[in-house]
């Protein structure tokens, strides 16, 4: 499937995607297309290799289905030490008052790295045009069973995309990446506390669906799952999701620390109420 490359191509109906990358059916081994809408909420979808290459008739003559108009200039690789700068002030970026007042996330990224919970090889961040565009970072959880068992699980957080490049299909590339990087590293499930309606594009569902609770009992459509082993969540019966310690930050420090950064007003936004 050399011949469908990543990148922007156009529908023969007019609109525009981006193909992200070319995977297998898991039983038949098909090839098949993962893409992205350039237009609307940028959903994610898949479609077989062969339909995308395929010529249809349209005004009388036939044209391909789908046509490559250019390259994404988008590249995934490994966090560096030289990174991590860049990337706590593009986290900064990502997150000012998104959820609160100024924002806590780019301290979390920073101390995060140190933490015992890190996953390093899942550390990844995303350059346009030579530029630090975006970044993700994994962390190590687990559900612990009612019979007193605990399943390890991973976390992905804080997903960071550059403000003016956001709903570009960035963050998908990343979310989409390492979530096959996970697989193949043979991890069974990850689980986020995340928008409900944009995570489950990528195939995560509520976990109520796996009897998954948050510490306090209950179990908010934010509380999202995807297994990546076949059964590996509904096997165990349910359990209580704990998220990595690193994750409750002290208030204070996290001040203190973006005092370093260019000041930036703190306010109240809509995404608050």
């Amino acid at each position: 499937m050399d011949a469908i490359k990543p990148g922007r191509w156009h529908h023969y109906k007019g609109n525009d995607y981006e193909v992200l990358y070319i995977a297998r059916h898991s039983e038949t081994l098909e090839p098949m297309v993962v893409y992205r809408a350039l237009y609307g909420d940028g959903d994610v979808w898949v479609r077989p290799a062969s339909m995308w290459q395929e010529m249809v008739l349209s005004g009388g003559a036939h044209v391909p289905r789908f046509t490559y108009t250019g390259d994404s200039t988008i590249t995934l690789r490994r966090e560096t030490p030289d990174d991590y700068m860049a990337c706590e002030h593009l986290t900064r970026e990502a997150f000012w008052n998104l959820f609160k007042p100024g924002c806590d996330e780019h301290y979390l990224l920073h101390v995060m790295r140190r933490d015992a919970s890190f996953i390093p090889e899942l550390d990844i961040v995303a350059e346009k045009d030579g530029a630090i565009a975006g970044h993700i970072a994994y962390t190590k959880s687990c559900v612990a069973a009612p019979h007193g068992g605990t399943l390890e699980t991973i976390t992905f957080g804080p997903l960071s995309v550059l403000p003016p490049l956001q709903r570009s299909g960035i963050g998908a590339r990343l979310v989409l990446q390492t979530l096959a990087d996970a697989r193949r590293a043979g991890y069974g499930a990850v689980i986020i506390l995340g928008h409900p309606k944009y995570y489950p594009t990528f195939g995560f569902r509520c976990g109520r669906d796996f009897g998954l609770t948050l510490p306090d009992g209950t179990s908010p459509d934010a509380l999202l799952a995807l297994e990546l082993q076949e059964g590996f969540l509904t096997r165990f019966g349910g359990g209580v999701y704990q998220y990595a310690d690193v994750y409750h930050i002290d208030t204070s420090s996290a001040e203190a620390f973006d005092r370093d950064f260019p000041y930036k007003e703190k306010k109240v936004t809509e995404t608050q109420l």
